[in-house]
């Protein structure tokens, strides 16, 4: 007589890199049946997933597929066997107004009964999980156990100025928008700088700085600047804006935005501009009226020497 019995592997992705690759090995005797929970662990604004499993058609049949989604409303978009070759696919999405998914969770179980002598290969790929804005969460796999990796990382991600151009000593609005694109609350400062030559390095001037506080993973943020130009240069101005490193943060590429945007002028006020305008009549006549002078004296003594 034949046993029958239950084993259970679990896997457990780990909802933190942009792919989904683990190979299981499972050894049963023949007639045995196993189950596999595939879950995610460590997750956070989870509301969506994607992934395959594969395996093994010579040793192996699926004989159950349980789906467990974390959301009270959601769509199960895909739940397909393809048998001849060994897939298994599933892909959810929670439904509004369910929130986001925060922590672990089983997403499905599946039994499988061992056919035939032999490994019975399980290979989990091809995954997405994505946030409620449908971008991708970042995951990885070590060996059989999942553990969290830390996800730090912040960023800029643009410069909005109003108005483009005023006198000299009107305000001018400035709004940076970061953005906390890791899974941890950070605290981080905000740096607005101006530059009047983009080909030149460390001539900025430091329009002002602002601590942005316990801001959440996966959230955006507007960092309010009033740029005073009392005592700033004429001309035109490019905008940059950068946020500091924060604890264990790798990605820094995008924690500057250089020159992203750009102020078209800060004028001489209309007073100065009239006392310039003035001034240049005034010198115009006097070298006009200094040159008829000269001109006059040169002829008088021409003629009356």
């Amino acid at each position: 007589m034949k046993r029958n019995k239950m084993m259970t592997v679990t896997m457990v992705a780990l909802a933190l890199c942009m792919s989904l690759a683990f190979t299981q090995v499972v050894f049963a005797s023949t007639a045995e049946t196993f189950e596999i929970q595939v879950s995610v662990a460590d997750v956070q604004n989870l509301y969506g997933f994607d992934f395959k499993l594969y395996y093994n058609t010579e040793t192996l049949d699926l004989v159950e597929v349980i789906p467990e989604l974390p959301w009270k409303l959601n769509m199960l978009m895909k739940n397909e066997v393809n048998e001849p070759l060994g897939v298994y696919r599933i892909a959810a999405v929670g439904l509004a107004p369910a929130p986001p998914f925060d922590g672990s969770a089983t997403l499905v179980r599946l039994t499988f009964m061992h056919t035939g002598d032999g490994e019975a290969r399980l290979r989990l790929a091809d995954a997405a999980l994505v946030d409620q804005s449908g971008e991708s969460i970042r995951h990885e796999i070590n060996g059989f156990q999942f553990q969290a990796v830390p996800v730090h990382d912040v960023a800029v991600t643009s410069i909005r100025s109003i108005p483009r151009g005023v006198y000299q000593g009107e305000p001018i609005d400035v709004t940076v928008t970061v953005k906390n694109q890791g899974n941890f609350i950070e605290t981080f400062d905000v740096t607005l700088y101006a530059d009047r030559d983009r080909s030149v390095m460390g001539d900025e001037y430091v329009i002002g700085a602002q601590t942005v506080v316990d801001m959440p993973g996966k959230t955006t943020r507007t960092v309010h600047f009033v740029w005073d130009t009392g005592n700033v240069e004429y001309g035109y101005y490019w905008l940059s804006a950068e946020a500091t490193v924060v604890h264990e943060e790798t990605d820094m590429a995008d924690n500057i935005l250089k020159f992203g945007d750009w102020i078209g002028g800060i004028y001489a006020p209309p007073r100065v501009r009239q006392m310039s305008n003035l001034l240049v009549s005034v010198t115009s006549t006097f070298t006009m009226l200094a040159a008829t002078l000269a001109v006059t004296l040169g002829i008088k003594n021409y003629w009356f020497p």
